[in-house]
């Protein structure tokens, strides 16, 4: 695909690290990832309920914790759409099962394998750096239990990492994966919120610093707007790119706004 041209999908930004994915060609699939919908103690109101997001054809959850992997709107988006279909870590078989779904509309994927969704839509799960409590140690869990994906149609590769820090591991295999669009973490982690049992996630200067050196196009920061105790600073994102990574494009979403997917054109320096 030419950089500048959008192939027919869009990402529309639900807060926190929700998004809704809209491919519109050959044909018409919806695609919640990490949604996070249920009013929390603690939490600031969701901007988005259910019915407020249509007909949705998948989720992709990336791990358990509960703005990634909101139980209670798992099931109200399963009575809405009894079609429905999950792809999240294997460990969570039990509470989608109760959910309602049925074992055909649940898929575990494997990691580093690409599982085609659509025609036109494949998807790899690879691990986060992640874990349930600051005292596991970050890089904790079963393997598979923290998941990013890298979502993969005509030719543009756009990676939500869920939550995580960075490793050598992880960074080698965003570095060889291609990635056009990043969405990613800035919220941070520091001692008074790891004493906290906050499990913290990239800094914005790091979140900044990985699209830049894996060579993505764009960066969409997410995951900074939910908790009062656990925010992120976009001008620090913006900043940050417009100083040391220019031809770095930040796209800072609004709620619900449409941003269509796309590779941005960057002219050449005259030499």
């Amino acid at each position: 695909m030419k950089k500048g041209q959008n192939m027919g999908a869009s990402l529309f930004w639900l807060g926190q690290s929700g998004f809704l994915m809209e491919i519109t060609t050959p044909r018409s699939l919806r695609i919640l990832i990490d949604p996070f919908l249920t009013p929390t103690r603690g939490a600031n109101d969701p901007r988005f309920q259910v019915e407020d997001l249509g007909p949705i054809d998948w989720i992709l959850s990336t791990h358990e914790h509960l703005d990634h992997f909101d139980w209670e709107s798992i099931v109200h988006l399963k009575k809405h759409n009894p079609g429905l279909q999950v792809m999240a870590p294997l460990h969570l078989k039990e509470r989608l099962v109760k959910a309602g779904f049925l074992p055909s509309e649940y898929l575990y994927p494997r990691l580093f394998e690409w599982v085609d969704l659509s025609t036109t839509l494949k998807i790899q799960a690879i691990p986060s750096v992640h874990a349930l409590h600051v005292e596991d140690g970050y890089d904790s869990g079963i393997p598979g239990q923290f998941l990013g994906y890298i979502m993969d149609f005509g030719g543009i590769r756009v990676y939500h990492s869920g939550d995580t820090i960075l490793s050598p591991s992880l960074f080698d295999t965003l570095s060889a994966a291609g990635i056009h669009v990043a969405l990613l973490p800035i919220n941070g982690r520091d001692f008074f919120r790891e004493r906290e049992d906050i499990v913290g996630n990239l800094t914005a200067w790091e979140a900044v610093e990985l699209a830049g050196r894996i060579g993505a196009k764009v960066l969409i920061p997410m995951h900074y707007d939910a908790f009062a105790n656990n925010l992120g600073d976009i001008g620090q994102v913006v900043r940050y790119a417009h100083e040391y990574w220019p031809e770095l494009s930040v796209a800072v979403l609004g709620y619900g706004q449409e941003w269509p997917i796309y590779i941005p054109r960057v002219l050449s320096s005259p030499k």
